[in-house]
């Protein structure tokens, strides 16, 4: 079974063409190892992780998505961009998601709910 953050950055992937994505090549990250990128915990922590660690939505979120860039080595394409295109990649992630939703806290922190 597939865990919560997992499904997230799966259809945040599946719908941004650049969530997860490592460089300018749009044809060399295969869908999986953008699904990855974004699970990585790296220095500077994971884009998509389980639950509210830091209880932004109070603690009742089942998934967290931070959406400034972390830099540095190895970084990849944030998840969602709140200036640009963040609602609609929100939206039709959502409707992926289909028993989950995504909903804003900040223009930094998402959080994902049972539907």
């Amino acid at each position: 079974m597939e865990s919560i953050s997992y499904r997230v950055a799966k259809a945040l992937v599946q719908v941004s063409p650049s969530a997860g994505l490592k460089g300018n090549d749009l044809g060399v990250e295969t869908e999986e190892s953008r699904i990855q990128n974004l699970l990585r915990d790296g220095p500077y922590g994971v884009y998509v992780g389980e639950g509210d660690p830091n209880e932004w939505s109070g603690g009742g979120a089942l998934a967290t998505i931070y959406m400034e860039q972390k830099g540095g080595k190895g970084d990849c394409g944030k998840p969602l961009d709140y200036y640009s295109d963040a609602c609609e990649v929100a939206y039709h992630a959502s409707e992926l998601l289909g028993d989950l939703y995504i909903e804003f806290i900040n223009a930094a922190v998402a959080c994902v709910y049972k539907v």
